[in-house]
């Protein structure tokens, strides 16, 4: 597979938050190294999120994560992984290169789930990136000064996630934001050859 090239910025995992609706859902906030400060947020469930917090302060499990297991099957075979690029984002679900070298010095990109790349930095150490103008479109606007609240983008939610902020937009009398959002999940339906009308 042809290597792309992008603009690309490194990324760190800055926090990891529960204060979402799914109550099974996290943000995991990542923001750029250096003295950039643009964040990006990802949507995650619990288990993606367990095995990153897990990852993040080495804890070591009885028996190996699925990422514990994918380190030694690699290190085994003298596969070296250089990075992790961030490259598109659909509906809530962000999409990653993993830029892998062999013991003969050939590279090649694997696709793979971003989570997947993030817990699996942890254990070999290579960089998460993120192409810059995804990460200028996506970042987190409106930030409070406690950093606690934020606004993302729509594509960083899933058709659920939508559907549920209309609905409490609708019982706010916010008309305008469920506008809005059910705007979104036409286009979404309409892309994805129909669904529930609205």
């Amino acid at each position: 597979m042809k290597e792309v090239f992008m603009n690309e910025i490194r990324l760190e995992v800055l926090d990891m938050s529960t204060v979402l609706r799914p109550s099974n859902a996290y943000a995991l906030v990542l923001q750029e190294t250096g003295p950039g400060e643009r964040k990006l947020a990802m949507i995650i469930g619990a288990h993606e999120a367990q095995c990153i917090k897990m990852a993040r302060i080495g804890y070591k499990t009885p028996r190996p994560l699925t990422c514990e297991m994918m380190k030694n099957v690699l290190e085994g075979a003298g596969v070296t992984v250089r990075k992790a690029v961030i490259y598109d984002i659909r509906e809530g679900i962000y999409s990653s290169w993993l830029h892998v070298e062999t013991p003969d010095g050939n590279v090649f990109q694997v696709d793979s789930r971003t989570t997947d790349a993030i817990c699996l930095s942890y254990y070999m150490h290579f960089p998460v990136c993120v192409d810059e103008e995804l990460l200028e479109r996506e970042m987190l606007r409106n930030i409070s000064d406690d950093s606690s609240t934020y606004t993302v983008s729509m594509n960083n939610v899933d058709m659920n996630m939508l559907r549920k902020a209309m609905d409490e937009a609708v019982r706010a009398e916010n008309y305008e934001r469920a506008s809005e959002l059910r705007d979104e999940i036409r286009r979404r339906e309409k892309e994805h050859g129909g669904g529930d009308a609205l």
